[in-house]
């Protein structure tokens, strides 16, 4: 749209500029015509009214001399002939023997061109004496006519184009101004809708387009306002899910808490055999396990501001989650701790973060391969030997329940981890980023320099 904008504009502006040329020089051409023709007209005019002129035609040798005198400096560049009734030439100035060229005797107004003059020629009768007086102005060529390609005309004719082409891109970046805001606010509004945050209304830069005489029949406003009613539609429907959401998971806790107490009271009555009552209460563990967790997250991805910050050492969280962690998957993790450094945040929520990512990383890698946890320049990396990240997860990092297909019975899991991560980065301002290919993963968070 942007270049088809352009070469629209640019178009309009060269034709444009031709046409005010073409007009330019016509006008130009039409007034140095009639300042010429004035000219002849004003000299012909004071010879007919000469006495000297009119006694002077009898005696042809004297002509030269009274045309110089009667004219003056008015005599200056043209060419006079004196004609018999049989267009023969009586008298002539000197400069007309230097033309090579016929001059007509009719009509009135006669332009004769050769390939380096111009003459305009005025034929006027003579009363009562046979004889036409022919009275012309010889100028160069290009006087009238523009054809001389020379430095400067290309670089006039440079200079327009240049002119054209700022003058184009400017008008773009213009008019397209408005449509680079929306275009910009619209992609910021879908990484809110990924990343389940309501999308910001139209700023006021845009909505001011929506207002005002010039808006009631604008294509551009009619959209602008189209946009608003879908954001505030999005957001009243994001709205209502997230609460209907929130209040069944609430719910289902409840029916969860009876269905485990009414299994372990008919257990201990032998009404169900301690297999199906144990394998029933570890379901039901999970599940309220899942809400639980789901709620966590979400009560975090509502939160607005961070709560509880402690100055952390790095070194000593990891050493601490690693330490849990080795009783779990013993030997596994391998720590590459390169330098150390403060980060500002909730104890429990940097720990749940790097806990999700190592945990993450034993999970999806073969148990025979290690797991590399690295500090190093304020990044924490967890790299693993996996089969790596599908494709359909990394599109939707920070959703919970983001689950993936895969191959390797076992290695599902409940997507909650990586939308905690996701989250805790988002609110501390950290940068989380995933690199991903079928021989590992690397889950990589930058810590702002500020923390040191």
């Amino acid at each position: 749209m942007r270049n088809r904008f352009f070469f629209i504009i640019l178009a309009t502006l060269i034709l444009a500029a031709v046409g005010i040329n073409l007009v330019h020089v016509y006008f130009f051409k039409s007034q140095r015509l009639k300042l010429i023709d004035r000219q002849i007209a004003e000299s012909s005019t004071t010879l007919l009214k000469s006495k000297e002129f009119n006694i002077s035609v009898k005696k042809t040798a004297m002509l030269e001399e009274i045309i110089s005198k009667v004219l003056k400096g008015a005599r200056i560049g043209k060419a006079f002939v004196l004609r018999d009734s049989n267009g023969r030439i009586i008298y002539q100035s000197f400069n007309v023997g230097l033309l090579n060229t016929e001059l007509p005797i009719q009509p009135e107004w006669v332009a004769v061109e050769t390939e380096t003059e111009y003459i305009r020629v005025r034929n006027v009768p003579l009363p009562g004496k046979n004889l036409i007086l022919q009275v012309g102005l010889v100028l160069d060529r290009n006087f009238l006519n523009w054809e001389i390609l020379d430095n400067r005309v290309i670089n006039y004719v440079i200079g327009i184009v240049i002119s054209l082409f700022l003058a184009s891109v400017l008008i773009t970046l213009v008019l397209l101004s408005p449509l680079r805001l929306l275009i910009g606010h619209l992609k910021e509004a879908t990484s809110n809708l990924v990343n389940l945050k309501d999308v910001q209304p139209l700023p006021t830069r845009l909505t001011r387009y929506t207002h005002g005489f010039w808006a009631k029949s604008d294509e551009f406003s009619g959209l602008l306002s189209t946009v608003q009613k879908l954001i505030d539609r999005i957001n009243l429907n994001y709205k209502l899910t997230r609460s209907w959401t929130l209040q069944m998971a609430h719910e289902l806790k409840t029916p969860l808490a009876i269905i485990r107490a009414e299994t372990e009271a008919k257990k201990k009555e032998n009404i169900l055999s301690e297999k199906y009552a144990q394998s029933i209460i570890d379901e039901v563990q999970q599940m309220s396990e899942i809400i639980s967790q789901f709620l966590d997250w979400a009560e975090l991805e509502n939160s607005q501001l961070q709560k509880d910050l402690h100055a952390l050492r790095m070194k000593a969280v990891v050493k601490a989650v690693t330490t849990r962690l080795e009783k779990i998957s013993p030997g596994r993790v391998q720590l590459q701790l390169n330098s150390d450094f403060s980060v500002f945040a909730n104890p429990i929520h940097l720990d749940q973060l790097i806990t999700n990512l190592v945990t993450n990383a034993l999970k999806f890698s073969p148990t025979t391969e290690k797991v590399d946890l690295i500090l190093s320049n304020h990044l924490l990396i967890i790299k693993d030997y996996g089969p790596g990240v599908p494709q359909e997860v990394k599109e939707r990092i920070g959703e919970p329940f983001n689950v993936g297909s895969h191959d390797v019975e076992g290695l599902a899991g409940n997507g909650l981890g990586l939308a905690w991560i996701s989250t805790v980065a988002k609110l501390y301002q950290w940068e989380f980023d995933i690199r991903s290919s079928t021989s590992g993963t690397e889950a990589i968070i930058h810590f702002p320099q500020e923390e040191v």
